[in-house]
């Protein structure tokens, strides 16, 4: 059984919802309607993914993933980049064609 309510899952799932508008946002109404849940309840979602830093509103009322999952990408795609030398790295040692 899974430890994860409810709530987590739809806050997860409205998230998640929001990639792909990175630059413009998306109107809380098209998200519901994306989702198909209720305004009030995509709106409850937004507004906690807000207070934890994970989604802004922008001055048109549109939403938005924060920066913040951009700067978290980015340590991710900085380590992927290091293993990937790593290897090379190995690679080139033991004549590993790459």
């Amino acid at each position: 059984m899974s430890n994860i309510s409810k709530t987590q899952l739809r806050g997860y799932e409205t998230q998640r919802a929001l990639f792909g508008h990175e630059v413009f946002g998306i109107d809380c109404s098209e998200l519901a309607k994306q989702l198909r849940r209720d305004k009030s309840q995509v709106y409850k979602d937004l507004a906690t993914l807000k207070e934890a830093g994970l989604a802004e509103q922008l001055p048109d009322k549109r939403w938005r993933l924060s920066s913040s999952l951009a700067r978290e990408a980015i340590k991710i795609m900085h380590g992927l980049d290091s293993a990937r030398r790593r290897y090379d790295e190995a690679a080139g040692r033991y004549g590993i064609p790459l």
